[in-house]
């Protein structure tokens, strides 16, 4: 939910190119490109930050713009990560300055930023274990208790998963191993990973290993949550997303809040649109920050707007989830507080066409 990124001037010709290759799906030159600068003495780690990482970001871009579509998105994502895995190989084995096992939050499924952060530590002397995608936290726990890492580097993309992510950091830490948080899902200043009591938190690769060289990371109590993650509200509201969810879906026939009018090419599952919402709207509710809410309606708006949908919508939306959590005062503030913005039109481009 940032502003669109575009490609560093650093490598020249090979970012514009490495982009139309990544968008192509074409895997051999993309991989070519990379390895090429390799071959060139560039070293794997500025790579992988200067050229990998910010084509990711241009991708999300683009697709949030609406200028490629999901499949598009996809394959470009598929192509990059083979990329990072042909630049992985050329990286030697690590491991002088302790071990890392790094990983993302159950549910979250967006694995190449932390696929990108194993690599740069790889690149960096430490010995790195990356476990993938969504891991449960009960199986992480397990995984620490077996292998012993010096840390535990998770990776967040959206702020949906952060109930989540504090299950994970506590059984964590329960097993005596500090944790390294990183990604966009924590806060643009890592506000709500501090919230949740990790160890640290780092914006990026580079910072991640700057900080680990710094920090004392065995010995020292963590950071005390400031969140209990037990209130009423979030409770009440997770226990009626559900109805939730299908009262907006009733209200909109079918249609999902996203999507526009009738055969948008854009169009997506009405249902899955349905539950982003509720499930921002209670990621804010667990950590008690209507802000959290309030930047996603904003993101939201811009992002329709973009692709020339009505936020209307999206009114219908709020008053339903207000309506069905009428008893809920900190929810109903915050549905409150995103029907103002969207009336006010504060939304960085949202309409009401």
């Amino acid at each position: 939910m940032t502003a669109s990124p575009t490609l560093p001037t650093r490598f020249g010709s090979v970012a514009p190119e490495f982009l139309e290759a990544l968008g192509r799906a074409d895997e051999w030159r993309a991989c070519e490109l990379a390895l090429g600068l390799l071959d060139d003495g560039v070293p794997a780690a500025d790579v992988l930050v200067g050229l990998v990482g910010p084509a990711a970001r241009r991708i999300g871009a683009l697709w949030e713009s609406g200028d490629w579509s999901v499949a598009q998105e996809h394959a470009a994502t598929c192509v990059n990560e083979r990329v990072v895995a042909a630049i992985g190989a050329r990286i030697p084995a690590g491991g002088a300055r302790g071990s890392i096992v790094v990983g993302c939050l159950d549910g979250e499924w967006h694995a190449l930023p932390a696929r990108i952060v194993a690599e740069v530590l790889r690149a960096k002397g430490w010995a790195v274990t990356f476990l993938g995608a969504s891991v449960p936290a009960e199986h992480l726990a397990s995984y620490l208790h077996q292998f012993g890492p010096d840390v535990v580097a998770l990776s967040c993309a959206l702020p949906i998963h952060l109930p989540a992510a504090h299950r994970t950091i506590v059984a964590a830490q329960r097993t005596g191993t500090p944790v390294l948080a990183g990604g966009p899902g924590f806060g643009a200043d890592g506000r709500w990973a501090r919230s949740l009591g990790v160890d640290a938190w780092a914006p990026g690769p580079v910072e991640a290993a700057a900080l680990l060289e710094q920090e004392p990371w065995r010995g020292a109590a963590p950071p005390a949550s400031t969140i209990t993650g037990a209130s009423a509200e979030y409770v009440g509201l997770q226990e009626r997303r559900g109805a939730l969810v299908a009262a907006v879906v009733d209200a909109l026939e079918g249609l999902s809040p996203f999507a526009g009018a009738p055969g948008n090419p854009l169009a997506t599952d009405p249902v899955q649109d349905a539950e982003q919402v509720v499930d921002f709207l209670a990621a804010a509710t667990y950590l008690s920050d209507d802000e959290l809410f309030a930047d996603y309606l904003r993101w939201l708006a811009s992002a329709l707007s973009s692709r020339g949908i009505s936020t209307a919508a999206l009114h219908t939306v709020l008053g339903e989830l207000a309506a069905g959590l009428h008893d809920f005062p900190f929810a109903l503030g915050c549905l409150r507080q995103g029907r103002e913005q969207l009336r006010r039109g504060h939304t960085n481009g949202g309409d009401e066409r």
